[in-house]
């Protein structure tokens, strides 16, 4: 059994998560762990920190509740950690030392006492956000306890990482990067990080990146705190680029202009300065439909009402962060909820430019409580998606998050629909949002002809607004597909590919959308710690994007690592249930490669069109001995690509372990392909 306490807290069992914890359980753990060495307090202090507003004879009483309702929890798992007698409850680490149950505080405050290299990064990948980051104040001491050992525990952290980086000797490069890289996490305005990152990729010859990772940081201290870089910042950036004066480097703190790019023949317009306009009047240029995201609390003091509304918050950030949509943010939308109670919809056009409205609240019926979700078109007032889901105050974190997730997807899968058939009705002159739609409905499937219709309709949207980055990801994104799915020998297409996802990139560092294509055409072009190192960038900008963990666990597929590839998709699959064939293509992949035959071709059932996986589901069936079956995909698969050939395709794939290569080779040839 495994206890997380760190960011979200949560108790495992084989990998799967423990429902209905009690409230206290792990609380009760990591004020054990931090206020004693000894792991023991007395029942009267215990009682005192958690039930501070009461009086002592009631803050007992709920002690003895609460540890019943852990002894029979415990008793249920088997778990003997949370121990008491008359006068003290301690923590009985037995379990521990048999490593029968894992504590990552108890990991991580071993690792602290070492000082050693290996043991900070081991630091570093435990700490993934504040101790019991969801808890909910419960207004004791407890709550006040907490915040003090959060910030020790970050400043600590933060010390011993500078103290890495800043170590002359005994520290590798690539392990400066990650500490590095944990600083940025922790601390996303510590210069020192930035300044490290642009040193190490200067010593690998990674010009590029150090011009990305200054850009980054101008970006972000300019966003946030509208500063520029520290001068020690700058002037480091101007001796890894000699080259740049001084007048150049502080045009780069913000992005410029980028030169077009020719395609075929036909010019695509790159994204332009974002100096000349706000991001509303470039989202107006687009033409992305504008989305406000409402609560209607009944009661405010309701502990239910302020969960409701923390959820609504993450769902409205999640919305942000998908760059096709434009978002009104929270804070407005609570004060247009507090000062002018709405009765209708009306005047959210004329005042917000919105379009769209996501009307949430609580309702409670026969004893369960509920959040009812509507998705409202402003100018119909129709109500064109509604969803009403049990929410119950008890219910893991994980399901929150899955709510949160899955109300998103919807949102978003609604509104598409929703304006795809607004245009096609109503004849409107077509905009950059409505060639995105077209080309992204195009893109889905596995087929050339459908790829290069998205690709011309990517086009006409670069053309309606140079700007539009989704667009620029999209056009790299058909270009690797074709080259995927025709097997093509030559890479030239890939190049052209990279070569737009890279013009794409710095117009929006926030957009993890050309990062993912730079990932994935960098592990065709066999550039694999490219590659992973493209898709960790993107996965932190944006760890929801279901299409980007799909791709990520291709390249964990190519770069060797199948157990991984396969937790990849499986993510990817559980955030996107109804997933695109894509997904499932790459989790076959990785099912043929671990040997696991059928389950490979179980996925490959699954897909709309399984016709566009004929190859790898012949080599799947000729490894199960299933011979006419294997001869009848294979069939199929020569007929779509008449001049495939075995030695050609192994002699392109970009598979960093010879192995895999040779276990993919061996299974075509004994499918039949020649």
């Amino acid at each position: 059994m495994k206890l997380t306490v760190f960011g979200e807290a949560t108790v495992s069992l084989g990998g799967q998560l423990v429902p209905r914890i009690p409230a206290n359980f792990l609380r009760i753990v990591v004020y054990l762990l931090l206020e004693n060495p000894n792991h023991s307090v007395s029942r009267g202090k215990l009682s005192q920190v958690f039930w501070s507003d009461t009086d002592q004879a009631h803050a007992s009483m709920n002690l003895r509740q609460s540890l019943a309702r852990i002894r029979k929890f415990q008793e249920q798992y088997g778990l003997n950690l949370i121990q008491g007698d008359a006068s003290y409850v301690y923590l009985n680490l037995s379990q521990v030392k048999a490593e029968l149950l894992s504590i990552d505080l108890l990991d991580y405050l071993e690792y602290a006492q070492l000082g050693d290299i290996e043991s900070v990064l081991s630091l570093a990948n435990l700490y993934t956000g504040d101790v019991l980051a969801q808890n909910e104040p419960q207004n004791s001491d407890f709550d006040e306890w907490l915040d003090i050992q959060r910030v020790k525990l970050r400043d600590d952290l933060t010390a011993t990482l500078l103290k890495m980086v800043n170590q002359p000797v005994g520290v590798s490069i690539d392990e400066k990067r990650q500490c590095a890289r944990k600083l940025i996490e922790i601390d996303p305005y510590q210069e020192v990080g930035y300044r490290t990152l642009m040193q190490t990729a200067s010593q690998l010859g990674l010009i590029a990146k150090v011009e990305r990772t200054f850009r980054e940081c101008a970006k972000k201290l300019r966003d946030d705190l509208d500063v520029d870089p520290e001068e020690e910042t700058i002037e480091l950036y101007q001796k890894l680029l000699p080259k740049l004066s001084p007048a150049t480097t502080r045009a780069l703190i913000l992005p410029q202009p980028a030169p077009p790019l020719v395609t075929n023949g036909v010019e695509i317009q790159t994204p332009q300065s974002i100096l000349a306009t706000t991001q509303l009047e470039q989202n107006k240029r687009a033409g992305l439909p504008r989305v406000m995201v409402l609560y209607m609390p009944h009661n405010a003091a309701d502990p239910m009402e302020q969960l409701a509304a923390s959820l609504v918050d993450d769902i409205t950030i999640g919305l942000c962060r998908l760059r096709t949509l434009s978002v009104v943010a929270p804070y407005t939308s609570r004060r247009v909820v507090t000062e002018s109670p709405i009765d209708s919809f009306e005047g959210l056009n004329a005042q917000f430019g919105v379009n769209y409205a996501v009307d949430s609240k609580i309702v409670r019926r026969d004893g369960f409580c509920f959040l009812s979700v509507k998705l409202v078109d402003v100018a119909t007032q129709e109500i064109v998606w509604a969803e009403k889901q049990k929410f119950d105050y008890v219910l893991p974190e994980q399901q929150y998050r899955q709510l949160s997730i899955r109300i998103i997807l919807s949102v978003v899968s609604v509104i598409e629909k929703s304006e795809l058939d607004r245009y096609n009705k109503l004849y409107q002159d077509p905009n950059a949002y409505y060639w995105y739609l077209v080309g992204k409905r195009e893109f889905e499937k596995l087929d050339v002809a459908k790829l290069r219709q998205a690709r011309q309709s990517f086009k006409n949207a670069l053309t309606a607004a140079p700007d539009f980055v989704p667009a620029l990801s999209g056009i790299a994104r058909t270009m690797q597909r074709e080259w995927l799915v025709l097997a093509r020998k030559d890479k030239d297409i890939l190049l052209e590919g990279e070569q737009i996802a890279r013009h794409a990139a710095p117009a929006d560092p926030d957009d993890e959308r050309p990062l993912r294509e730079l990932g994935t055409i960098s592990m065709y072009l066999g550039k694999f710690d490219d590659s992973l190192e493209y898709f960790d960038q993107g996965e932190s900008i944006n760890p929801q994007h279901a299409d980007l963990l799909a791709d990520y666990a291709d390249a964990l597929n190519h770069y060797g690592y199948l157990d991984l590839s396969l937790e990849k998709i499986e993510q990817a699959i559980a955030l996107n249930p109804l997933a695109p064939d894509y997904y499932y293509w790459v989790g076959a992949g990785t099912l043929h490669d671990l040997d696991r035959y059928e389950e490979a071709i179980a996925f490959i059932q699954r897909m709309q069109n399984p016709r566009a996986a004929a190859r790898p589901m012949a080599a799947c069936w000729a490894m199960l001995g299933e011979r006419e079956k294997a001869s009848e995909w294979r069939q199929r698969s020569l007929e779509d690509n008449p001049d495939f050939r075995v030695g050609d395709w192994i002699k392109n794939m970009s598979l960093r372990i010879p192995e895999q290569r040779q276990k993919y080779e061996a299974s075509l040839r004994e499918a039949g392909f020649q």
